[in-house]
């Protein structure tokens, strides 16, 4: 008896025929998507980084998928790895520089260059101060404190900005926090008064599935419909899923970004402050010893401004209002910096007032938008001490 045939020469012209057709349908919609679809693909623009676990990557642009705003602004990073135009190391001639470190809020997530407050602080400055945005997208003041030490120092600048982020940056000095394919950010600890390093685990290397991963990565069919897929699953675990804890923001974790407000407290987060205030206590000293200033902007977030957003939020995430004091990070920060003789700056009731007639943040993450630097710059712009370019 001879074996069944699976499929005929007709059927197996057939099959091949679909294949072919379903080949050419992709690579069309592959081609089209190149053309009208932009998506963020955060390997362009971020590196892994032996000292810093990942910084930008020198002289590379990116379009940002910004789907919200409905516009892709265009990310450039100079030479020296800053979102920033080309900067001279050297100090201009009768000019004060000044430099803002920081994580995304300095960076400028979702905004265009020019829109920042780094950006409008040096337009209102312009001809007495040079304003340098050094901001990276996920660091801590771990992070931002060795990018000073080992890099941004020669640019010798005259004022040192620390913007400070609340709700992360106390919690990122204590984590590794993983970045690329299984690497890590340094990270502090004590021992006694001093910070001891803890340096970053480099990547694992890089498996033949892993760069085969990378480059289907870069295909805007898989990254149009991965991104879908994930919107769908969000909406389900956010909207529908009442049982959903936001990520980052879960009431259950020892560590989380309600933790600094946690008046509960506990010894992960009492740690992570002890080592927050040496991190603050060493830049001033590193900025005192380089004949700069330096001071501490606190920028007000959406959780301290937006009660009505707040107050959602902590019901979604089964955190209790009794237990949350949101002035309590901003009282212990506030008397670091008086303790190590630091300017610390906090404008929140000039945010609360613009607060009441339009909107200071946006919707999808919290990020203060383009009105929301505007009036951070407008506030900075105000200080005697940034005109000066010094630390007063």
């Amino acid at each position: 008896m001879s074996p069944p045939r699976l499929l005929s020469s007709s059927g197996r012209a057939n099959a091949a025929t679909l294949i072919v057709t379903v080949l050419v349908l992709l690579i069309g919609a592959e081609i089209v998507l190149r053309a009208i679809y932009h998506p963020q693909i955060v390997g362009s623009i971020i590196r892994y980084d032996p000292v810093l676990g990942w910084s930008l990557r020198p002289k590379a642009s990116q379009v940002i998928d910004v789907s919200e705003r409905g516009f892709h602004p265009r990310v450039d990073v100079n030479s020296l790895g800053l979102r920033e135009r080309e900067v001279s190391v050297d100090r201009p001639a009768k000019r004060r520089r000044v430099l803002i470190v920081g994580d995304s809020v300095v960076f400028g997530s979702g905004l265009a260059t020019g829109e920042r407050f780094s950006d409008r602080l040096g337009e209102a400055l312009t001809g007495r101060v040079e304003v340098i945005n050094a901001g990276v997208p996920g660091w801590g003041n771990d992070q931002e404190l060795l990018f000073y030490e080992t890099s941004l120092r020669r640019l010798k600048p005259d004022l040192v900005i620390l913007t400070f982020t609340a709700n992360n940056d106390v919690v990122n000095n204590a984590l590794a926090g993983a970045m690329l394919e299984g690497g890590t950010k340094p990270r502090f600890t004590l021992a006694g008064d001093s910070l001891v390093l803890a340096p970053p685990a480099p990547p694992a290397r890089l498996s033949a599935a892993v760069r085969a991963k990378h480059v289907l990565r870069k295909s805007r069919l898989l990254v149009f419909v991965r991104r879908r897929l994930q919107r769908l699953s969000y909406r389900h675990q956010v909207q529908d899923n009442t049982a959903h804890e936001f990520h980052g923001f879960e009431a259950y974790r020892h560590l989380s970004h309600w933790s600094v407000y946690d008046t509960h407290g506990g010894e992960a987060i009492e740690s992570a402050w002890r080592v927050t205030e040496a991190i603050l206590g060493r830049f001033a000293a590193d900025c005192r010893a380089d004949s700069a200033g330096f001071c501490v902007f606190a920028m007000p977030m959406r959780l301290d401004v937006d009660d009505a957003w707040r107050e959602r939020l902590m019901e979604h995430t089964g955190m209790d209002p009794a237990r949350i004091d949101m002035e309590l990070p901003y009282r212990r920060l506030s008397a670091c910096c008086a303790a190590n003789g630091i300017p610390f700056y906090f404008p929140l009731e000039e945010f609360r007032a613009a607060a009441r007639s339009e909107p200071l943040y946006f919707d999808v993450d919290g990020h203060p938008n383009s009105r929301g630097n505007a009036l951070a710059a407008e506030y900075l712009g105000r200080l005697a001490v940034l005109a000066a370019g010094g630390a007063g």
